[in-house]
């Protein structure tokens, strides 16, 4: 039986990280119903009125 010695000689190599598979999330969202909907609407622009709006209040 043979004894470790260095930890870091058990580190598993993978072919890709998490941010490949966000990155393939993000080019397949666009197709999806959610995505063509999420395109005609310009939230960030809508969230920035309610808020300036909510604050006048």
């Amino acid at each position: 039986m043979r004894k470790i010695q260095k930890f870091s000689e058990l580190q598993p190599t993978i072919g890709f990280t998490e941010f490949d598979i966000y990155r393939d999330y993000q080019k397949s969202f666009v197709h999806t119903e959610l995505g063509k909907i999420h395109a005609l609407f310009p939230f960030a622009t809508l969230a920035k009125e309610l808020i300036s709006r909510s604050l006048k209040f």
